[in-house]
């Protein structure tokens, strides 16, 4: 009662009507995927009066994989990991199993006392074609302890998703209703990008912050421990995020995808990633603080490519400077003072993706050499 309670309440702020109109994107890009549009891609996520709900599977698999714990204010929070995944992600260097992998390596004790991972608290929503089955993640994840959940559309078939090609766009609203799928059933949502690492547990770090939405993003000194209304100047990076399950934040996420598909349908699509920030603080930013609350985490301890081979040095800045990028060692290594901080690596700004899975199994081997064991630095969850 309580969910159909909550889909319903989530749904009543808009109702949607024009999914007919005539504002159909144009498109030059071509590939193996059927001659659709941006804007016809929409009617797969979107229906006439809100966002498609959830499936059975979905919903089931989700609550099968959610994680309850006590966070830093005494509070349960019941969380659950959420990544999406393409045919073409089963395929070639083994990123997907490498991503299984670690989140397996990171350990805590369960409620009764035995041994749990992260890895058995993932879903993963796999893109595929109408009448397609989850098989090949099946396959890989199972034995990790991870479920593999499908969702649809003729845009998503096996070939790699080209950047801002119709499937990339289908990506970001896949994505955007996935979370909203979850947050609907009343589960905070820990989202990651499959092209990461944790060398300890992020969830500790995450659930010691009395904060609705948290994000890493670019290299500048920050603090994120206190709630505010409105992230920083610079970019944030969704591929690691943190969303509470609140009604105000299920508002947002809600409102984020009908931007995304309102702005396909006028014939100027835009991205998830581009797209975050504002659609979080035109909630969090009207409500204030108090109502929702954000912030982007610390770059030193949730660093990524982009910020340089060895992520971000904030030493001595002030608030709101930007940090340093930091490279390699000449011996091809980074520093062991940046590494002994990090939680996580994301590599999004190495494309290829055998490049991708030879830098983050580097960054194993060079974190267990100069630091320690993966997850020997991890603080404690209370499981509940």
């Amino acid at each position: 009662m309580y969910i159909c309670l909550r889909v319903a309440w989530v749904l009543a702020f808009w109702a949607w009507s024009s999914i007919q109109t005539a504002g159909w994107a144009a498109q030059d890009k071509t590939g193996s995927w059927p001659n659709m549009t941006i804007a016809e891609v929409t009617t797969y996520f979107m229906g006439q009066y809100g966002p498609l709900l959830p499936n059975r599977d979905f919903i089931a698999a989700a609550q099968a994989a959610s994680l309850e714990a006590r966070d830093a204010f005494g509070r349960r929070r019941r969380l659950v990991l959420l990544s999406m995944a393409s045919e073409s992600t089963f395929r070639g260097a083994g990123l997907w199993e490498l991503f299984l992998s670690n989140l397996r390596n990171i350990t805590f004790n369960g409620r009764d006392g035995s041994q749990d991972h992260l890895a058995n608290h993932l879903v993963a929503r796999v893109m595929t074609l109408p009448n397609s089955t989850a098989d090949n993640c099946n396959r890989i994840s199972n034995r990790f302890g991870t479920r593999c959940i499908t969702i649809t559309s003729p845009m998503f078939t096996a070939d790699d998703f080209g950047y801002k090609t119709p499937p990339f766009f289908g990506l970001s609203f896949a994505k955007t209703l996935t979370i909203l799928d979850a947050l609907a059933l009343g589960l905070d949502v820990f989202f990651l990008d499959c092209d990461q690492i944790f060398f300890r547990n992020p969830l500790p770090y995450i659930l010691a912050r009395d904060i609705d939405v948290l994000v890493s993003g670019d290299c500048s000194k920050r603090q994120d421990s206190l709630p505010v209304s409105h992230f920083p100047p610079g970019s944030s990076n969704i591929g690691l995020l943190y969303l509470r399950a609140t009604p105000l934040v299920t508002r947002a996420v809600a409102n984020w995808l009908y931007y995304l598909v309102q702005r396909a349908l006028q014939g100027r699509p835009k991205l998830d990633q581009s797209s975050f920030k504002e659609a979080m603080e035109w909630v969090s930013g009207e409500m204030g603080a108090k109502a929702m609350s954000v912030a982007m985490l610390r770059a030193e301890y949730f660093p990524h490519w982009c910020l340089g081979q060895c992520g971000c040095d904030t030493e001595g800045m002030e608030l709101g400077q930007p940090g340093w990028h930091v490279n390699r060692l000449l011996d091809g290594t980074c520093k062991e003072d940046y590494m002994i901080k990090w939680y996580n690596f994301h590599v999004p700004c190495n494309q290829r993706m055998d490049n991708k899975a030879r830098t983050l199994q580097e960054l194993l081997s060079m974190y267990t050499d100069k630091v320690g064991l993966i997850n020997s630095g991890s603080e404690h969850l209370d499981v509940i």
